[in-house]
């Protein structure tokens, strides 16, 4: 997108922008909310044009939408989780706490490799596709390296899942 003049952008922002907003209002269902979503495609579409080389604009354009739906609803998942145990249990960031530390430990036992792309897939939300093109690996190997490590952290973290959900259930039946 070097070279993106003023002109050229409001041409792409005519073009796509009723499309796009259709599209994104159509997914979140609050047409707030996918203005939101639009307007900071564009600037980002506007601030990244030097570093961007794209080249098909439309599929560009309709992916950073459904992105950002995504990262819409992941937003909305997690503050509708952190109000859920603020009614359920004040202690359940400290059980957060006490997972995260459980699930880095665990990560530390696997090979050097499979941690890496754990922890870029993971703990750094990127898609294997990203993390394959990072690392410079077949997207098959970054998939492979993904379910050893889930397989693996599965095992560790066995006993620990089962006291939880014991727990949940204890404490759901005292509720009733």
């Amino acid at each position: 997108m070097k070279g993106l003049d003023d002109s050229s952008f409001e041409g792409i922002y005519r073009t796509y922008w009723q499309r796009l907003y259709d599209y994104a209002r159509a997914k979140v269902h609050d047409p707030d909310i996918a203005e939101e979503i639009i307007q900071d495609l564009f600037v980002n579409l506007w601030e990244q044009r030097e570093k961007l080389q794209i080249r098909n604009i439309e599929n560009y354009l309709f992916k950073c939408v459904k992105n950002h739906v995504v990262d819409h609803y992941k937003q909305k998942l997690f503050s509708d989780i952190e109000l859920i145990d603020k009614q359920i249990s004040p202690d359940y960031p400290s059980f957060l706490d006490e997972l995260e530390g459980l699930i880095l430990q665990a990560a530390d036992k696997l090979p050097i490799k499979t941690r890496e792309i754990f922890m870029k897939n993971r703990l750094e939300g990127k898609s294997p596709t990203e993390v394959s093109n990072e690392l410079k690996l077949p997207k098959r190997t970054v998939e492979y390296h993904i379910t050893l490590a889930l397989r693996q952290l599965k095992l560790e973290l066995k006993d620990f899942t089962n006291i939880i959900w014991f727990g949940i259930l204890y404490d759901l039946s005292n509720k009733f």
